[in-house]
């Protein structure tokens, strides 16, 4: 066996073998379609610096490791993307040399630490432990079904709500700015890791990046009176292979604006809004830090449903 690094532009069918023992690592959520994999492998949303090593024995890929290498405040973090080893191949060793190679490569970068996510209970968290890695945090996905979903249709005095669909105008990049940073104030646990910074070029960066990876993307933004940002909340759905599944990500209300139930107002709203838009999609899901309990209580409210826990590990390098 050979750990050999992927060209992406070069080596399309290695790629394609990574992709099929990767693509369902989220099972029983949704597939990751190929266009969706290779950008988060190649580069992720915000060009973060990545590489992919494979594990390839008689010219077949059998497993593989995705690291993202951030340059910014968290450049002490190698976050592990994606680590699968072929069902045939496991309890070979194949994963450990994955990860030890993982870990030799964030060595070589200046990194002090390895993060990986993995399902609570699974094998990937045994492996996890008994490589000496540490829980840190904890992330409980749920589910709403769409096709059951009817909120109530409602303002909220003093406040206006706003619908963009696909990249924002750029007249409204420093509204964005000021509410993804807001997504800073939810809870890590035990994770060692740093505020996320946002400029008018990563934000960019990100959008183009939605558009590579055929996203159909929903944001609604809540405005105060006087047309000041107050809160936020967005979902994704696949263009060509949403396999009935959208995915909720941010919502973040401004501490100013909290405890008026603006984060529940925006999120029944565009959630209304993908179901009218999207009737091909039946099911949202969504992460949420266990820890998390207002946004917890909000998605709840909203019908969703728990899923799974997933656990985030940390292995000191």
């Amino acid at each position: 066996m050979d750990i050999v690094p992927l060209d992406f532009a070069a080596e399309p069918g290695r790629l394609a073998e990574y992709h099929a023992l990767t693509a369902g690592v989220f099972a029983p959520g949704p597939r990751i379609p190929a266009h969706l994999f290779r950008l988060v492998a190649e580069r992720g949303w915000r060009l973060t610096p990545a590489e992919t090593w494979l594990a390839v024995d008689g010219g077949r890929v059998i497993g593989g490791v995705t690291l993202h290498l951030p340059d910014d405040a968290n450049a002490h973090v190698a976050l592990v993307r994606y680590l699968s080893v072929d069902a045939a191949h496991r309890r070979r060793g194949v994963g450990s040399t994955l990860l030890a190679h993982a870990a030799d490569r964030a060595r070589s970068q200046k990194r002090t630490m390895v993060l990986i996510e993995l399902a609570a209970g699974s094998a990937g968290a045994a492996f996890a432990r008994a490589k000496g890695m540490r829980e840190v945090a904890a992330q409980a996905r749920r589910v709403l079904d769409l096709t059951t979903f009817a909120p109530p249709e409602r303002e909220i005095p003093g406040y206006r709500l706003e619908f963009l669909r696909g990249r924002s105008p750029e007249a409204l990049t420093g509204d964005m700015i000021t509410l993804m940073e807001v997504m800073n104030d939810a809870p890590l646990d035990d994770l060692a890791i740093n505020d996320e910074s946002w400029t008018p070029a990563s934000m960019r960066q990100m959008e183009e990046a939605w558009d590579l990876a055929r996203q159909d993307v929903f944001t609604v933004v809540a405005r105060a009176a006087d047309g000041s940002p107050a809160a936020f909340t967005r979902l994704f759905a696949d263009i060509q292979e949403a396999d009935g599944w959208g995915r909720q990500t941010d919502t973040a209300v401004l501490r100013a604006h909290r405890g008026r139930g603006l984060g529940r107002w925006v999120k029944e709203a565009n959630t209304a809004w993908l179901k009218r838009a999207r009737p091909d999609l039946t099911r949202v899901i969504t992460w949420n830090a266990v820890s998390n309990g207002p946004m917890v209580a909000i998605n709840e409210r909203l019908g969703y449903r728990l899923l799974d826990v997933w656990n985030e590990w940390e292995l000191r390098v």
